[in-house]
């Protein structure tokens, strides 16, 4: 059976945006799903705050290049009504955040990727809440 992850925002956008501390790490992730040793999702919500915080860059293209890499190699998959009311009714701190988290859920994600530190505090049985540094020692194990 494949490892099945959810990448959160951050862990993307270490991938794109320069001098991020867990980059290191997050591009050994995506190296995992490119060697087919994952099977990664991602939603459309993370694909459209890269964008946001890509905008001011002098060029859009490394932006593109990634996300045709993704879109490729990752499931790329829509937060729908049900996580929006998953989100609702947990009244976490930060809504994007908790429908990510619902997204996860619904999609039978082992692992969610993250460097956010209230995100790394969370449990639900059956997924963990992971560093992108602590899985990829996780599977060096």
């Amino acid at each position: 059976m494949i490892t099945k992850v959810f990448l959160d925002t951050n862990v993307l956008l270490d991938c794109i945006v320069q001098g991020r501390g867990h980059a290191p790490a997050s591009m050994a992730v995506l190296d995992l799903v490119r060697n087919h040793t994952l099977e990664a999702v991602v939603t459309t919500q993370s694909i459209i705050d890269m964008a946001y915080v890509d905008r001011n860059s002098p060029t859009h293209e490394g932006f593109y290049n990634f996300i045709t890499w993704m879109i490729n190699h990752i499931n790329v998959e829509y937060v729908d009504t049900f996580d929006i009311r998953d989100a609702i009714l947990s009244q976490g701190a930060d809504f994007e955040d908790e429908a990510q988290v619902a997204h996860a859920t619904t999609s039978a994600c082992h692992y969610f990727i993250t460097s956010d530190k209230d995100l790394l505090k969370k449990e639900i049985p059956g997924m963990e809440f992971i560093s992108p540094e602590s899985f990829v020692g996780h599977l060096v194990k």
